[in-house]
């Protein structure tokens, strides 16, 4: 069966080479430091509300549990001045968490992995970051260890809800990215319409990858952050729009 995550369906709508790249030739990628920093936010957070004891739900134990991860995994830094910068930033989003959330909340599930199936051939799968038990509903959410974009799309909220609802049987009520470097939240109820749409993008774009044969580049900003740059057959644009537009 086909899986298709939300993060595979934007790399093949942001650029299909990089897709040829990443899932049918599977070259390798290499760690990035926001990346290394995201894993352990994430990481660390999972920790936290898997602890039983609500006792030791305390802010100081949410930021040793980000140090004892980092310990880990230190990979994709350029130094120790790089690394440094990360894990301050890391430890602010916790500190932000602290403050503006429920620490003894008890979350329904934490980093769990889903995978749904739309049809014989093709299921939806991923991780999700947290689900609550709300009394009007699920309640799904995602952290952001990124900055808030000036356009927030809403798909992989739309994603994770034709997820839950299938593979739990509840209604989702509320889905939420939450931006831990500002610590808020930004939230939509999802419509019955809206995920019908979703299921119809999707179902449409895997017949576009199944029938891909050339795989196009597709440049634009998110070339700043490819692996593939240095193979890119428009390595040159690239480059040349990166210094005009200054990605």
């Amino acid at each position: 069966m086909f899986k298709l995550s939300s993060f595979r369906l934007r790399v093949f709508r942001q650029c299909r080479r990089q897709y040829k790249y990443r899932y049918v030739e599977k070259l390798p990628t290499r760690p990035s430091p926001y990346n290394t920093m995201g894993a352990h936010v994430h990481n660390a957070l999972k920790a936290f509300y898997c602890l039983p004891e609500l006792e030791q739900r305390t802010p100081e134990r949410l930021l040793d549990l980000l140090l004892e991860s980092w310990r880990q995994n230190r990979a994709g830094f350029s130094g120790l001045e790089d690394e440094e910068r990360w894990r301050e930033r890391a430890i602010a989003q916790l500190r932000t968490f602290a403050v503006k959330n429920d620490l003894a909340a008890r979350p329904l599930a934490v980093e769990q992995y889903i995978e749904t199936p739309l049809t014989p051939q093709l299921a939806l799968s991923g991780r999700i970051d947290r689900v609550d038990d709300d009394p009007d509903g699920l309640h799904v959410i995602d952290y952001k260890t990124g900055r808030r974009p000036d356009e927030v799309d809403a798909e992989q909220l739309h994603l994770y809800t034709v997820m839950l609802e299938r593979s739990f049987g509840r209604p989702v009520a509320r889905a939420s990215y939450l931006y831990l470097d500002e610590g808020a939240a930004w939230s939509i109820s999802p419509r019955p319409e809206e995920l019908e749409e979703t299921v119809a993008a999707v179902l449409s774009a895997y017949e576009q990858i199944i029938a891909e044969r050339s795989y196009p580049t597709g440049v634009g900003k998110h070339c700043a952050f490819c692996d593939f740059q240095s193979i890119c057959p428009s390595r040159e644009e690239i480059v040349g729009r990166r210094l005009a537009n200054d990605w």
